[in-house]
């Protein structure tokens, strides 16, 4: 297979659980529609503030300076060929933020531009253990309800869907093996998915998995690159409550 250039992806789109700092990026070698030689740069750590997002605590661009600093690419050299974002669900900040950055990066430089859903890169991210046979990824829990989607031997049975435990039980009984989630898994979720023995695993948010992905999916328009939320946000709900009003 030839060389295609370098690839990079974002992935921070759930950084209240991807450990410390706010998740990572990551860069490597294209190589037809896989990636070798990746090196990941953590967001979030060692910059100022606490690592999240707003002000001057972001610092997602600074990680990819460093990142690309560190494998001597310039982001108009030409040698960056694509760039793949996880797009949520996850935080309603995160991901715009992610978005935003990725679309910039692949207008400014030319490369090709994959939006990547957050499930797919936390199943690319588990061991090919856990990826086998009927597998749910649960995110963006809140409340009573979480988003969750089922896979069947890496591919997705139906769109995800925002569910609470008597929904989510259904799927959990119809051969369902691992649910990975995170510790904002709803606690009725959890406790349905243990009832039917389903075996609990947390997730990796991690951005070499996501350019795993990213390598083998279709490129999209930047302007198509947009967050997957799996609610209204907050705000336009409180903004159509107050208009009801």
């Amino acid at each position: 297979m030839s060389d295609n250039g370098y690839i990079l992806a974002i992935e921070i789109s759930n950084p209240g659980s991807a450990g410390h700092g706010a998740g990572s990026v990551a860069i490597g070698r294209l190589i037809g529609a896989s990636v070798t030689h990746i090196d990941a740069e953590p967001v979030g750590a060692g910059g100022r503030g606490s690592g999240g997002f707003g002000g001057h605590d972001d610092d997602l661009m600074p990680a990819i300076e460093r990142l690309c600093t560190r494998a001597g690419i310039h982001p108009r050299s030409g040698h960056l060929r694509r760039v793949g974002v996880s797009i949520g669900p996850g935080g309603y900040t995160s991901t715009r933020v992610a978005c935003a950055a990725g679309k910039m990066i692949a207008e400014a430089s030319g490369a090709e531009c994959v939006a990547v859903p957050t499930a797919l890169a936390v199943l690319e991210a588990a061991q090919s253990t856990l990826r086998s046979g009927r597998v749910a990824v649960a995110l963006a829990g809140k409340g009573e309800t979480a988003w969750v989607q089922v896979f069947e031997n890496g591919e997705p049975r139906a769109p995800g869907t925002v569910v609470d435990s008597l929904a989510a039980a259904p799927m959990f009984t119809s051969g369902v093996r691992v649910l990975i989630a995170d510790r904002h898994l709803p606690a009725p979720i959890r406790a349905a998915a243990e009832s039917a023995g389903v075996r609990l695993v947390e997730p990796a948010f991690d951005a070499a998995a996501c350019a795993r992905v990213a390598a083998r999916t279709t490129p999209i328009d930047p302007a198509e690159l947009v967050p997957l939320y799996p609610r209204e946000p907050d705000a336009v709900t409180l903004w159509r409550a107050r208009k009801k009003g």
